[in-house]
């Protein structure tokens, strides 16, 4: 684009800069987390957590929202860690609720019911120093004969390093929670103002909106020159990583081990797709799958904060019976202990999370090793499957 051309798409933004307005149920109005510049922050939701949490508390919710969180937890279990009956049946009102006791973010005791439940968050950071396993030994050695449930909570749902012990938890299950409660209970006004407050925050600053995604996307392709030419000449973390992304999945469909065509815009999940798992679950004859395409799977590689993933998630919805019968083997090899194994828009069966602490050539490194060890998993994965048919 010559020096004319970068000039006339400005112009063209600026004069229907009104556009941006579709962006004010996000940006306009009041919010207490922004205020207090805290919506970022891991050890601000971890005490807005526990005041939650707490049955006691001045909110009003009584046991609702740890109940429901619970019983999250006991849905997203797919290990058989729990007794249903014996976790969602306690009398959430004998729980205290304790805050960095010995580094868990959170921590509920109950003497009564001879419990303790635990809670590590993780909204910008990741785990680190087998910090988990460290926790859970604690717990066992401080509460030798007290059940013990351990969750572990993040945006997307990680797998913890100790998968065994810790069940999963994400910030959408919080959202759930939330939003049932104020659909059926009525809070005070100021209780009300600040859930509200806090669930736009986690949609906005912790999740992904699907909204707001849609909104950006639409606004982006109607001033795609002058947005890129914005975008191009600031200084930005995420969309430089999202950048390397890219590149890395070009080099690897150019060498014909990935299938990646460019055209996503999302930064957070960068979507493609191989020829191999092509061949194992085969397209649709139709756009309706869960990703409104014709593929009843996904790889996809993406960054958040200081971090990239690598995930393959298998799409639940309008799956011929014979892609099903795939899907279920896969689940069946990578995980065997899953209960929902139906009625799922979304089930992620391989998550890798790295760190993001180098320079960019060094980056690119990394993202192509992660992105090898994906493809073996897939040489595995097929190999099994393929043995199971002989």
């Amino acid at each position: 684009m010559n020096t004319d051309d970068k000039e006339k798409a400005l112009q063209d933004f600026l004069l229907d800069i009104d556009c941006l307005d579709a962006l004010l149920p996000w940006t306009g109005k009041f919010n207490l987390f922004d205020v207090l510049k805290i919506s970022r922050t891991e050890i601000r939701h971890s005490n807005v957590l526990a005041w939650l949490f707490s049955a006691n508390e001045n909110h009003g919710m009584g046991d609702a929202f740890i109940r429901g969180i619970l019983q999250k937890l006991v849905e997203n279990d797919t290990e058989g860690r729990y007794d249903v009956f014996g976790v969602l049946l306690m009398d959430f009102y004998s729980f205290t609720i304790y805050r960095e006791w010995k580094n868990i973010d959170i921590l509920l005791v109950s003497d009564e019911e001879k419990t303790v439940i635990a809670i590590e968050n993780k909204v910008g950071s990741g785990e680190h120093s087998d910090q988990l396993n460290r926790y859970r030994k604690i717990l066992e050695e401080t509460y030798p004969d007290y059940q013990r449930v351990l969750a572990f909570l993040t945006p997307d749902g990680d797998a913890p390093s100790d998968e065994k012990n810790w069940g999963i938890l994400t910030y959408l299950d919080i959202i759930d929670v939330l939003e049932d409660i104020c659909s059926r209970m009525d809070l005070v006004p100021d209780v009300g103002l600040m859930i509200k407050n806090y669930v736009e925050t986690l949609r906005r600053d912790v999740v992904d909106d699907q909204q707001l995604k849609e909104v950006c996307n639409k606004i982006y392709e109607k001033h795609k020159k002058a947005l890129d030419l914005i975008f191009e000449n600031r200084i930005d973390s995420k969309s430089q990583t999202a950048a390397a992304i890219r590149s890395v999945l070009l080099e690897y469909t150019e060498n014909g081990k990935i299938i990646y065509d460019g055209s996503d815009n999302s930064d957070s999940y960068i979507k493609f797709y191989t020829k191999e798992m092509d061949e194992l679950l085969k397209p649709m004859m139709e756009n309706n799958s869960s990703w409104g395409n014709d593929r009843v799977y996904c790889f996809w590689m993406g960054s958040r904060d200081e971090a990239f993933r690598t995930v393959f998630e298998l799409g639940g919805w309008n799956v011929p019976p014979e892609l099903d019968a795939i899907q279920q083997k896969i689940i069946d090899i990578e995980k065997p202990n899953d209960k929902k194994r139906k009625d799922f828009r979304y089930k992620r069966v391989y998550s890798k999370k790295f760190t993001i602490d180098e320079a960019d050539e060094s980056l690119r490194s990394k993202m192509a090793a992660a992105l090898d060890d994906m493809l073996m998993w897939q040489k595995r994965l097929i190999r099994e499957i393929t043995a199971e048919k002989e």
